[in-house]
């Protein structure tokens, strides 16, 4: 992830300013795997609705019961601060997704650019709706913030003396009163940090940039040859090669590419040119072990798939190594 997505941008206070009538109109258990993207793995169980299998990365001893789309994938108060007009904006993206399944299912979906413009925003979607975008963006602020007080009280001190002067009447005496200036320029943003404000903007502006700079890529539709996509709950995934090793979690453009799995059968990824093509099995278990290295606590497959055996190992090793 790209740090530049989440710093302070010059329209965050203005934006925020006009969603502040809305801050309390907010969606718990937000989705930050799309139930429509997540439908793709579920099946029919007995007595019960059509499910899919989640598995705990963090205790792969336990087996866990199968539950329906709407019950995973979600996060309480992902978004804290006027998440509902957001999760209006993810619906622009998500209300097509069926036909665009459709089409991909027929192998059609290349074929017709409104489609592509669907399947690369559903991809953008879930690289910036995602644990990894909300890690970031806290980091940085959380690094950020001490640092521009920091850098206001050593190298910006005769700006704060002259605020000083000018909100007090009298000259600045000492650090401390350096120091009290230096809280209330940062205080602002600090503020809007914590109540979740800053991040709604930026995830909003991150989310818009994000979808210009997939544009201008084609859309490769990839199948396995053998095997199955699982998907984890972290599944738009930055990737590259270094050798015979593919790795994940770097900006955009330090990636070779951007996958995203949308079914047991098909998988997204962002290339030169259009291609509708297949992956080996041993390419799609890189893929999947892909998937539950970034995943945070869950990864999710059909009921009764032949990853269990190959998840829970994973997982088992994933748990060891930290």
């Amino acid at each position: 992830m790209n740090e530049k997505i989440a710093r302070p941008q010059s329209r965050d206070p203005e934006r925020i300013a006009e969603l502040t009538s809305q801050a309390g109109d907010n969606r718990e258990g937000q989705h930050v795997v799309s139930k429509v993207l997540l439908r793709e793995w579920a099946t029919p169980v007995e007595h019960g609705p059509d499910s899919l299998q989640p598995y705990d990365l963090h205790h792969p001893e336990r087996r866990l019961k199968t539950r329906p789309p709407r019950g995973v994938g979600k996060i309480e108060n992902f978004v804290p601060w006027a998440s509902a007009s957001l999760e209006i904006k993810w619906g622009t993206v998500e209300r097509d997704l069926p036909d665009a399944f459709v089409a991909v299912k027929a192998g059609t979906a290349l074929r017709d650019p409104r489609i592509t413009t669907i399947l690369r925003d559903l991809i953008a979607l879930h690289f910036i709706r995602s644990h990894h975008y909300r890690e970031t963006h806290n980091r940085v602020y959380t690094e950020f913030l001490p640092r521009q007080r920091q850098r206001l009280l050593t190298e910006r001190a005769d700006l704060l003396k002259a605020a000083y002067l000018q909100r007090t009447g009298r000259p600045a005496t000492g650090p401390a009163d350096l120091a009290a200036i230096a809280d209330e320029v940062v205080r602002p943003v600090l503020d809007q940090h914590h109540d979740g404000s800053l991040l709604r903007v930026r995830i909003e502006a991150a989310f818009d940039r994000t979808r210009q700079l997939m544009a201008p890529y084609a859309l490769e539709i990839l199948e396995p040859e053998e095997s199955e996509f699982l998907i984890g709950d972290n599944p738009a995934l930055a990737v590259r090669r270094e050798g015979d090793r593919l790795c994940s979690g770097m900006a955009l453009q330090d990636a070779h590419t951007t996958v995203l799995p949308i079914g047991p059968h098909h998988m997204l990824a962002l290339g030169k040119t259009p291609l509708q093509g297949c992956l080996t099995k041993s390419a799609v278990d890189k893929m999947n072990t892909l998937q539950i290295e970034a995943a945070r606590e869950y990864v999710y497959t059909r009921p009764r798939s032949s990853l269990a055996a190959m998840i829970r190992d994973k997982a088992t090793s994933r748990s060891r190594a930290r």
